[in-house]
C-alpha cells in the first residue's frame, strides 16, 4: 500500500498540472474590453418638465479606472507602452477605440459635446460582485464637473449596462431664477488620497460634501440618466435621452479584433440626427 502512494500522487500532480493552463484560459476569457461614450446635447431638452430635486448619490462602495502605469499621486506619460499582460480597470490607449474618429465629428459639429470616452477591460460578474465605476474625479478636485455619477456593468444572462449618470445645467429650461441644492462631489480615488492603487476587487471611498469643498455649485439644475440596459457581447448599444447619450460596446476579450478600425454606427450622425425624444433605450437613429 505504501508504495503505492508515491504513484498516486503523481498522478494527482500530472492531472492539476493538466488543469492549470484551462482556468489560465478561462481567467483570460472572463475579461471584457469596454468602450464608453458619453456626449450631451447643448440644445437638447429645453421642452421637457425635469424633476426639480433629482435623487442624486453614489454608491457606498465604488472604484476608479486608473491611467496605465499610474502610482500614487502621479499620472503617466501619455504614450505608455501598453502591457503584455491585460490589466483591468486601466484605461486603454486612444488607438484602441473604435468610435474615436466619430467622437471627433460629432464634437466638431458643434450640436454635441464628449462629456467621457475611454475603454478598458474588466472582468464581468453577477451585479453582487460588481462595484461601480465612477466617471468623474470632482471628489479629488472639489470641483463639480459637467458630468457625474457611475456605471455598472455585470452579467445577468447577457452583459447588463447601469447608469446612474447626471448633466449639470444653467437649467435654461428653467422658468425662473431657482436653483436646486448643489449634488454630492464624488468618492476621493485613491491616487489623490495618498494611498495604493485598488485592487480588482475594487475601492472603498467617501463621497465629498459641498461644505468639504470649498466651492460654490457653479450649475442650476441636473439632469438624471437611470437605465439598465441588457447587450450582447460585441454589439454596440446606444441609449436614448433628450439632453445625454450614452455609446458602448463590450465585447468579450477572446472577440476582440487585433486592430479595431470600424466606425460604430451607434452613435448619432451630427449631420443629420436631431436630440432623441425622451424613452427607454432604444437603436440609435439612422
Amino acid at each position: 500500500m505504501a508504495d503505492r502512494c508515491p504513484a498516486h500522487f503523481a498522478r494527482i500532480l500530472v492531472g492539476v498540472a493538466l488543469l492549470l493552463p484551462l482556468a489560465t484560459q478561462a481567467q483570460t476569457e472572463s475579461l471584457y474590453q469596454v468602450e464608453l461614450l458619453v456626449f450631451s446635447y447643448p440644445a437638447g431638452g429645453t421642452e421637457e418638465q425635469w424633476e426639480a430635486t433629482p435623487d442624486l448619490a453614489y454608491p457606498a462602495t465604488t472604484r476608479f479606472l486608473t491611467m496605465p502605469g499610474e502610482q500614487a499621486g502621479q499620472v503617466a506619460p501619455t504614450h505608455t507602452p501598453v502591457p503584455a499582460q491585460p490589466t483591468p480597470f486601466v484605461t486603454l490607449p486612444a488607438s484602441q477605440r473604435e468610435f474615436g474618429s466619430k467622437a471627433d465629428t460629432m464634437q466638431r459639429s458643434g450640436r454635441y459635446r464628449i462629456l467621457f470616452h475611454e475603454a478598458w477591460l474588466q472582468p464581468m460578474t453577477s451585479q453582487s460582485g460588481t462595484l461601480p465605476i465612477v466617471l468623474d474625479h470632482s471628489g479629488d478636485g472639489g470641483q463639480w464637473p459637467a458630468l457625474q455619477g457611475t456605471i455598472t456593468l455585470y452579467l445577468s444572462g447577457d452583459v447588463n449596462l447601469e447608469t446612474n449618470l447626471w448633466l449639470n445645467t444653467q437649467g435654461e429650461y428653467l422658468n425662473s431664477s431657482w436653483r436646486m441644492p448643489p449634488p454630492p462631489l464624488g468618492p476621493v480615488s485613491s491616487s489623490a488620497r495618498g494611498a495604493p492603487l485598488p485592487s480588482i476587487s475594487g475601492s472603498r471611498g467617501t463621497a465629498a460634501t459641498p461644505e468639504s469643498s470649498g466651492s460654490a455649485y457653479p450649475f442650476r439644475h441636473a439632469v438624471l440618466l437611470q437605465q439598465v440596459r441588457r447587450m450582447r457581447s460585441g454589439e454596440v448599444a446606444y441609449i436614448d435621452h433628450p439632453m445625454l447619450g450614452v455609446v458602448a460596446k463590450i465585447t468579450a476579450l477572446g472577440e476582440v479584433a487585433p486592430e479595431a478600425s470600424a466606425t460604430p454606427e451607434a452613435a448619432p450622425n451630427p449631420e443629420t440626427t436631431a436630440p432623441p425624444t425622451p424613452g427607454p433605450a432604444t437603436t440609435p437613429p439612422a
